[in-house]
């Protein structure tokens, strides 16, 4: 396999994310100016990489918050696929609430979109693997999933039929372990910015050799350094003092910590690879029983 790797967005907005995560609300506002900022570096970077497209798994209330954001990703030819309604860990839900909170993002992201949504990424690649009801909730409302990470199609396929959804289509992200013993490492995030490099590359050749399509996921807020999705200490002070200071350097992990040269990174990669487009376009490609 080869012809370069897709290039995939997690568009989320992380400052409201992290205080729903810590409890400090159910939700709020969204930093609306910020996202905004985030999607016009993400799109001049692939105009500059020969006007490619990509595919942005997008949560259902950026949709309802920020509508026309979510339309222009669309208009501009991208992708518009569903990240969930918020950015929660998924396999701490119940399949309930992950079937109507996963309809709810995919009613708000084809309106606002004005085309039918294809594609799902859980939130952190956190859905429930052990019990099929989750992935079957996904089953019925898309044709494809990229929340599932391994080393090959045939795991991904053997996975499909331990969760007998027959009709859903996997686009895995290859993940593997960087040494004996390690945690998987996959191709995208604070891994893509931390490690060097090399190791994409090796990653990349990896995923093609086992003839699985590389996918690389991003974030917006890694290609920006001013730290506009940054909750500052006012903001954590509910928290209590030595809880607001450990999320306040934790978020530089995200937030700073390798974002200098992460273009840099991105765009080595694109000009030795090439970019494949959008996920819906290349359904082929996926990991199906079919």
């Amino acid at each position: 396999m080869s012809g370069g790797f897709f290039l995939t967005v997690d568009f989320e907005e992380f400052a409201h994310d992290l205080k729903r995560d810590l409890g400090l609300w159910e939700t709020g506002p969204l930093r609306v100016d910020a996202l905004w900022s985030g999607y016009e570096r993400i799109a001049r970077f692939l105009a500059r990489h020969g006007d490619a497209k990509a595919t942005f798994f997008c949560t259902g209330i950026i949709a309802e918050r920020a509508p026309d954001l979510v339309g222009r990703i669309a208009a501009d030819g991208h992708e518009v696929a569903c990240h969930y309604f918020f950015h929660d860990e998924m396999d701490r839900s119940s399949a309930e609430d992950v079937s109507r909170f996963a309809a709810r993002a995919k009613e708000a992201l084809e309106d606002a979109a004005g085309t039918e949504v294809l594609g799902f990424r859980a939130p952190k690649f956190r859905i429930e693997r052990r019990d099929p009801a989750q992935y079957r909730a996904i089953a019925r409302l898309f044709r494809y999933d990229s929340s599932w990470y391994g080393a090959s199609p045939e795991e991904a396929r053997a996975f499909l039929r331990r969760m007998g959804v027959d009709a859903l289509a996997l686009f895995p992200v290859f993940a593997a372990p960087p040494f004996r013993g390690a945690p998987p490492l996959r191709l995208g995030g604070s891994y893509l910015k931390l490690f060097p490099l090399g190791v994409a590359e090796r990653w990349i050749a990896r995923a093609e050799a086992a003839g699985q399509a590389p996918i690389v996921y991003v974030h917006p807020y890694e290609l920006a350094t001013e730290g506009d999705f940054l909750l500052d200490l006012a903001e954590l002070a509910p928290l209590g003092a030595a809880r607001a200071a450990y999320w306040w350097l934790r978020q530089n992990q995200w937030h700073r910590a390798g974002n200098g040269g992460f273009e840099a990174k991105l765009s080595a990669l694109a000009r030795a690879h090439g970019l494949r487009g959008r996920l819906r376009d290349h359904l082929d490609a996926a990991v199906t029983l079919g």
